[in-house]
């Protein structure tokens, strides 16, 4: 299978479809009335967010919630990556609301990057949340995440957790997950 041709040496050469290419999003659900785990990373991996870079994705993520366009379950933000558990409200799409938060994110952190020679990925990883159970094993994962990489002994001594500011959370969650419906 082949898709986007590509330019070598002035000739067009058609390009096998990646593993990882927009064709794995088709018939997948991103619009508003699900929940979502979301992962963003650093391409090579590098330790490149920092306290300050942490912070930014930190408010990205506030943000969203703010002008509601998401609710929050769960987030972490790792030296090379992100993780966020969260529900769409309407009006939003999963690569809407990705290309909103990044565009933000990444024009705050591209002088680390740069020094660091890495970029965000392309795209961004993400899973649909279909049970209670799945909801609160992500919700685990993703507050263990800092203790795992023995960042901290306890998750909410991490600086860019969902533990360490609750305050972005949404109590209790609102979504059942039998019909996939956020109220």
């Amino acid at each position: 299978m082949t898709s986007v041709h590509r330019n070598v040496g002035g000739a067009s050469v058609p390009r096998p479809s990646a593993p990882h290419s927009a064709n794995l999003r088709i018939h997948r659900r991103t619009e508003a009335g699900f929940a979502y785990f979301v992962t963003k990373c650093i391409r090579p991996p590098k330790p490149v967010l920092g306290v300050e870079e942490r912070a930014v994705v930190v408010s990205a993520l506030r943000h969203a919630v703010g002008s509601q366009r998401i609710i929050l379950a769960a987030f972490v933000v790792m030296p090379d990556y992100w993780h966020a558990l969260i529900g769409l409200l309407e009006g939003w799409t999963l690569p809407r609301l990705m290309h909103s938060v990044m565009s933000f994110v990444g024009a705050k952190t591209r002088a680390a990057f740069v020094a660091h020679g890495c970029e965000w990925q392309d795209g961004y990883y993400e899973t649909w949340i279909r049970s209670g159970k799945q909801f609160d094993y992500v919700a685990h994962y993703i507050a263990g995440n800092p203790v795992r990489k023995q960042l901290v002994e306890r998750p909410e001594l991490w600086d860019a957790t969902s533990l360490h500011t609750p305050d972005l959370v949404t109590e209790p969650w609102p979504c059942e997950f039998e019909r996939g419906l956020i109220q």
